[in-house]
């Protein structure tokens, strides 16, 4: 099955005569290309595509009626330069700047040079990308709740709370996690390395309501609600093209991104509350991603973030407190490691403690003796002795510290107490649901 994804860029036209919304209209409808668009004002049009793999080739109706890989990104651009007069073409990092043909000048050159340059300054190079990356750490964040579905392991969450200094709750959510944080944080700045997927809404502040999606760390979708870009009008004859639209681009690119990468969620009900009005949108689609309604309550500050039933609270604390909680959750098979891994350290060190003591003992004695011995010889020899003794007992000793530590850190945390006695009632239930089913099948 062909994975599509959302390009989106604008065209921008330099001569009202030589291209306008029926060029604009003809050029699709001769490629076939499948796309959304529409003038915004003043020449400029946005433009929205799908493309699929390394070589982005963009989605085509082909003669029988079948929505296939067509040419390349670039190549699409390339055409659109050549057919098109006197455009500026920004589509992703795709860039054409426009040929213009001395035969069509207008007389009056200076007012064309201005119309060009006004068209320039709506275009965003890699340049002014860097820019507005500086421009937004400088901003400042509204002062709202964020709400952050993610693939983000349980023991990031202490650190992350201790950086930001603002209270979060985390819940499980199929195998993803939901973070509700007190105020909105920088996402970009917050995790690191990024995770593969990361959902974030928010529903008052600047621009509300306002919902961003990453993918792969690099690719940021964002939705406000508007509406979205109308079809070409010659994909209106053709049913297959108007089911793709809907599913692959505007609001159904995001929908199905959103559910992408989760257990639960329905692709069609996200994309009807994203397509809702900019008031009912948000609950819609809190409720299409399987969440409850304590979830808008704290999102539209009728409700604290601690106050979320059946969730983990993480507040700002001091290094050795937040090292302590990582430490705990990173053990008990809730962090980045696999829980296999964790499981059998369990069993090793901290299922047998009086034969790990008694292991280090026996690893500190022999590292002494080869101490002691090392010290009364003389030569290269000795000095390797000597260093090679003072590391088993450095290490005996340090083995026996580190897992005093680790057991503290597990018994004090709270949160690796809930998620214990909530995975022990699980394994109760399932061992019911066992001996039930059994019971029937004798009877």
């Amino acid at each position: 099955m062909t994975m599509w994804r959302p390009v989106s860029g604008d065209i921008y036209g330099l001569d009202a005569e030589l291209f306008n919304e029926e060029a604009f209209q003809e050029f699709f409808r001769e490629e076939r290309v499948l796309a959304r668009g529409h003038n915004v004002e003043n020449g400029h049009y946005e433009i929205e595509l799908a493309v699929t793999g390394r070589r982005r080739r963009v989605a085509v109706l082909d003669a029988d009626g079948y929505v296939i890989p067509g040419m390349p990104l670039s190549e699409l651009v390339d055409t659109m330069d050549q057919k098109l007069r006197k455009v500026q073409i920004v589509i992703e990092d795709e860039i054409r700047y426009g040929d213009i043909n001395l035969g069509s000048v207008a007389p009056d050159v200076e007012a064309d040079i201005a119309v060009f340059e006004e068209g320039l300054a709506g275009v965003r190079t890699p340049e002014d990308a860097a820019d507005d990356s500086d421009e937004e750490d400088a901003e400042e964040l509204p002062d709202a709740p964020l709400l952050m579905i993610s693939d983000l392991a349980l023991a990031e969450v202490p650190a992350i709370a201790a950086v930001t200094k603002v209270p979060m709750a985390v819940m499980p959510h199929g195998n993803v996690r939901v973070l509700v944080a007190a105020k909105a944080v920088d996402v970009k700045k917050m995790i690191f390395p990024r995770p593969v997927y990361h959902l974030t809404l928010r529903t008052q502040g600047d621009d509300a309501p306002l919902l961003t999606l990453g993918l792969d760390n690099q690719r940021l979708l964002t939705w406000t609600w508007e509406d979205q870009l109308p079809v070409m009008d010659w994909m209106t004859d053709y049913e297959a093209a108007l089911e793709f639209a809907d599913e692959n681009l505007g609001a159904g690119a995001i929908a199905r991104r959103c559910v992408l990468e989760i257990d639960q969620g329905s692709a069609g009900d996200v994309r009807r509350a994203l397509l809702s009005s900019k008031t009912m949108g948000p609950a819609f689609f809190v409720q299409a991603m399987g969440l409850g309604p304590e979830i808008l309550d704290v999102l539209e500050g009728r409700l604290d973030v601690a106050e979320i039933p059946d969730a983990e609270v993480f507040k700002q604390a001091n290094l050795s407190e937040t090292i302590r909680q990582v430490v705990a959750l990173e053990i008990s098979g809730h962090g980045v490691a696999t829980p296999k891994l964790w499981e059998n350290y369990r069993k090793l060190y901290l299922g047998n403690p009086g034969l790990m003591s008694a292991t280090a003992a026996i690893q500190a004695a022999l590292g002494g003796s080869v101490f002691v011995g090392a010290l009364q010889a003389k030569g290269k020899k000795a000095r390797w002795g000597a260093g090679l003794g003072a590391f088993l007992m450095v290490n005996s000793i340090s083995r026996v510290l580190t897992t005093h530590y680790i057991q503290e850190s597990l018994e004090h945390s709270e949160a690796v107490r809930k998620l214990t006695e909530a995975a022990a009632e699980e394994a109760r239930e399932e061992e019911r649901e066992r001996l039930e089913r059994e019971k029937d099948a004798d009877d």
